[in-house]
């Protein structure tokens, strides 16, 4: 599955957005560009470019950073919470 992330950077330095804490963070993602787009309205961000992202990446950091607890989707209106235990 691929979702959509807000991001800020070029090419490997990009960095996502994210809820919680330096030890147990969540990233936002939404599930297409129509959800991102109303998202970024809701959470009134600036700069943040849209990026396509593979689940896969998600079930590797499950798999190997301790600090990471799952995915946010759609956050101005689902607010589903998905755990590192599903995303495996």
């Amino acid at each position: 599955m691929k979702y959509i992330c807000p991001t800020l950077g070029e090419d490997h330095e990009k960095d996502f957005l994210v809820a919680g804490s330096l030890d147990d963070f969540k990233i936002i993602v939404f599930s297409d560009l129509n959800e991102y787009a109303k998202g970024f309205e809701y959470l009134e961000l600036e700069d943040y470019q849209p990026t396509e992202v593979s689940d896969e990446l998600f079930r590797e950091l499950a798999k190997n950073d301790e600090a990471f607890s799952g995915i946010i989707l759609n956050i101005h209106n689902e607010n589903k919470i998905i755990s590192n235990e599903e995303l495996l």
